[in-house]
């Protein structure tokens, strides 16, 4: 199983490299964009963009999982459909080829003939990437059939803010509101019988520049949780792995701290103002994934969605990571709900976000009730009491 999750850590590498190959030449940056349109759209947006960066990255972790474990193919699944259409009308899937050339040949064509933008991504493509196995990894000895998992995979998380390529942002309170920082390739693996995550990979492309070639350098996140069991990339290399626990360690909420909440600017006033009331510190940042990550930071001890906006390929990864941390991710509704009335603590383990099946009422992959990521386990009943005024 490690070798799985090394592999998961390996591709995130891989694209995150690709992402920035194509940031990196502004000519090519320009031809890949073609605007989402239809159900594909996401409500909240105005505009709403799908890149061939996204698809290739996606097609990409595809065919290399499904070529190292074939008992996967047929279960990863992403946000991406992979068809693009070029100035002559002409509709073209994309999919990775056997080689570099026929890759490139292919890209070719999605590219209406340009053949140094292909020969650019395809050399990204099939780059033959190694790494080291984290050694903490090497720990996590539970056996985990990889028969039993399916795959999440959204390939550049905040698209938007990926186009628009902001590259001097400053954070307020080390929370970055927009910029390249708030991209993110979220990777997540999950019980395909139970739903619930076992495994994720957060990978930042753009995290920070090299001080001597002033580069983008990226950073990677990761986690595992199964039977009870737990290991992750924010662990000591002397560490072992734990046994998960359902309450806080003793430092995690000093109460002379003002526990914070990430939000997107879109959140309604009423929602705004009842954390403040309750007396959260409200942040703000763009993209899904970054904000988790923020959380998985503890940057923030919350990230809050009311909205539908979310999908299972945004949050099945950090799901996983936040899990292996002693925290978690919940339906916000049915916690609100949950809590009403109630004191005391709150049964977390069936409130928790499922992978293997859209949620109830619907036929999509959405996370329709809204969502709350936490690392603490109180903050899971203390946020929705904050709203449950509004219901």
């Amino acid at each position: 199983m490690a070798d799985f999750l090394a592999n998961l850590i390996r591709l995130s590498e891989k694209a995150a490299h690709l992402a920035r190959t194509i940031r990196s030449e502004h000519a090519l940056f320009q031809l890949l964009v073609e605007e989402k349109t239809g159900t594909a759209k996401n409500k909240r947006f105005q505009q709403d963009f799908k890149t061939l960066a996204d698809v290739l990255i996606q097609e990409m972790l595809k065919h290399e999982l499904e070529k190292q474990f074939p008992s996967i193919r047929g279960h990863i699944h992403g946000e991406e459909d992979n068809t693009f259409t070029n100035l002559l009308g002409e509709t073209i899937t994309v999919q990775v080829q056997p080689t570099q050339q026929l890759t490139s040949d292919l890209l070719c064509t999605v590219l209406d003939g340009n053949e140094h933008a292909a020969r650019l991504l395809a050399e990204a493509v099939h780059w033959d990437l190694t790494m080291e196995t984290d050694k903490r990894l090497a720990s996590f000895t539970e056996d985990i059939p990889v028969e039993s998992l399916g795959i999440w995979i959204d390939p550049i998380d905040s698209t938007a803010e990926y186009i628009r390529g902001a590259e001097d942002e400053t954070p307020t309170d080390d929370v970055f509101h927009h910029g390249l920082q708030c991209c993110t390739v979220l990777i997540g693996a999950f019980d395909r019988e139970t739903g619930l995550p076992v495994m994720g990979v957060i990978n930042q492309p753009f995290s920070h520049r090299d001080q001597q070639t002033h580069r983008w350098k990226s950073r990677h996140l990761w986690g595992i949780c199964y039977n009870g069991s737990s290991c992750h990339s924010l662990m000591d290399t002397t560490d072992t792995p734990v046994t998960m626990t359902t309450g806080p360690s003793p430092d995690q909420s000093p109460a002379s701290r003002i526990p914070s909440v990430v939000l997107s600017e879109s959140e309604s006033d009423d929602v705004k103002a009842l954390l403040t009331k309750a007396g959260y510190k409200l942040c703000y940042a763009n993209g899904a994934g970054y904000k988790m990550l923020c959380v998985i930071d503890r940057l923030v001890d919350a990230y809050l969605l009311t909205k539908s906006s979310t999908y299972k390929w945004d949050t099945c990864g950090p799901h996983a990571i936040l899990t292996a941390l002693g925290g978690g991710m919940v339906d916000l509704d049915a916690t609100v709900k949950s809590v009403k009335g109630k004191t005391g603590e709150v049964d977390l383990e069936h409130l928790q976000l499922k992978y293997n099946n859209p949620d109830s009422g619907t036929t999509t992959w959405g996370n329709m009730g809204g969502l709350l990521a936490y690392w603490s386990p109180d903050m899971a009943g203390s946020v929705p009491r904050a709203l449950w005024s509004s219901n």
